[in-house]
């Protein structure tokens, strides 16, 4: 572009509010229904919170005498005693500026895209630093599979997950505003969105800590496949393909990829289809009954 104008500057407004959603979507990992599968969204509806009713553990039939009261007998009573898991939700934002000089030497469509990505996976950075921060604090049963020793400087928490772990909300979609500054000759924009997480049942998550760095990861496919037997021991819901959600770092992938396809050995032997996954692509979608996928965004030991 040679110069700009107040129709190019509209039109380029115009695209980033009609596109924030769609790159909102396409960079965020948790909300989405194959992840989190209790999730809402409340636009225009007051208050500042939502409630997610849950139901109580159910009890098994015991044996009854004949002629014997059944509600009487000790351990038949299998009474509903509801509770609730409530999101407050949270105001993100990311605020990114656009000079003039901008718009005239780097073309339209750069400026767009650029600005884009910086809107749209700012904010999706947030809520999946939020999301996976709940998970922390609230996937606590059965300890931790992964490695020992772990401390926040070198580790990081990985998880293994029910897509009926979490629940998600959202208040306001993501949104963009600007407005111009004529004393710095600047378009200023700022987007923002209000979202939540809340845990339903902390046994259906798993937290694996694991080292951080790529190579020094010990965690592997043990850690995951354990993982899983205790969300199975506490009859954690799978997804609809019948397999869990893990959530791992780079390092943790590569911790997997390098068990499965003996890197570092000095042969490679026959491998599985696994394997040659492994070996040809460095990376697993699916194992020990969970499918993977990979985080930058992962918490501290």
């Amino acid at each position: 572009m040679a110069n700009t104008t107040a129709s190019t500057v509209q039109q380029l407004y115009a695209d980033i509010v009609a596109d924030l959603v769609p790159y909102f979507m396409d960079a965020v990992l948790l909300p989405n229904q194959q992840i989190i599968r209790n999730s809402l969204v409340v636009a225009g509806s007051s208050g500042s919170q939502v409630r997610f009713p849950l139901t109580n553990e159910y009890t098994d039939g015991v044996t009854i005498s004949e002629g014997a009261s059944i509600s009487g007998t000790a351990g038949a009573n299998s009474n509903l005693t509801p509770t609730a898991a409530n999101i407050t939700f949270t105001k993100r934002g990311v605020a990114s500026d656009v000079t003039e000089e901008s718009l005239e030497d780097g073309g339209f469509d750069l400026v767009r895209n650029a600005t884009l990505l910086r809107l749209s996976g700012g904010l999706a950075q947030a809520s999946d630093v939020a999301g996976l921060g709940v998970a922390n604090t609230s996937f606590t049963t059965n300890g931790d599979t992964g490695e020992e020793s772990a401390n926040s400087t070198t580790h990081s928490v990985n998880f293994v997950m029910s897509p009926d772990a979490m629940a998600y909300a959202a208040k306001r979609e993501p949104v963009v505003k600007m407005w111009y500054n004529p004393d710095t000759d600047i378009h200023e924009m700022r987007a923002t969105m209000r979202d939540g997480y809340t845990a339903l049942r902390a046994g259906f998550g798993q937290r694996m800590t694991a080292n951080k760095t790529i190579g020094s990861a010990v965690a592997n496919v043990v850690a995951i496949a354990k993982g899983v037997a205790n969300l199975r021991s506490q009859n954690a819901p799978t997804g609809l393909d019948g397999t869990y959600i893990g959530i791992i770092s780079p390092a943790f992938e590569f911790a997997i990829n390098q068990q499965i396809a003996l890197a570092g050995g000095t042969t490679v032997g026959s491998l599985s289809d696994l394997g040659n996954n492994a070996l040809r692509d460095a990376s697993i979608a699916l194992i020990a009954g969970t499918r993977l996928f990979r985080s930058n965004n992962l918490p501290d030991a």
